[in-house]
């Protein structure tokens, strides 16, 4: 997919691709090497960086750009030497006029993840009430007059 579309540019190690909140105007596939895809929340004044994926040959990235006027949802940080390949939104549209399949493609790979995400939402869901759960029991064990769990 993407084969004569765009153009290549390289990417030595630790190089940031992009970063969270940018304006993005192109996406990216990876001919060679890999892409660690973060997001950094603050919590109580500490930064916490959660990986969401590392992604290799073939994979694309950065494709929200394209479709909607948000920033960049996630920072892409090169893991060792990368060749990226970037295709802006008229490349694409092109590409998908020539080749209607590859909207389908496009569209299975968000679905699967959107799937992911969901999953790892009810995952996160099942792990507050568990901790709000053992926070109560904890409360009427050892402290009637605890307040609510902490944020």
């Amino acid at each position: 997919m993407f084969e004569d579309v765009g153009r290549m540019k390289g990417w030595k190690d630790g190089a940031i691709i992009f970063s969270e909140n940018q304006t993005g105007r192109v996406m990216y596939v990876i001919e060679s090497g890999r892409v660690q895809l973060t997001r950094t929340n603050i919590r109580e004044s500490e930064e916490i960086v959660t990986t969401l994926a590392v992604i290799g040959p073939g994979a694309f990235f950065g494709e929200m750009a394209l479709f909607d006027s948000g920033t960049r949802s996630a920072t892409a940080t090169a893991v060792g030497p990368v060749e990226l390949r970037q295709i802006s939104r008229g490349e694409l549209e092109a590409e998908i006029a020539n080749h209607p399949e590859v909207a389908f493609l496009l569209l299975k790979k968000m679905s699967q993840r959107i799937r992911k995400t969901d999953v790892m939402i009810e995952r996160l869901m099942v792990r507050e009430h568990l901790a709000e759960s053992a926070w109560a029991q904890m409360c009427e064990l050892q402290y009637p007059d605890c307040l609510d769990p902490p944020a």
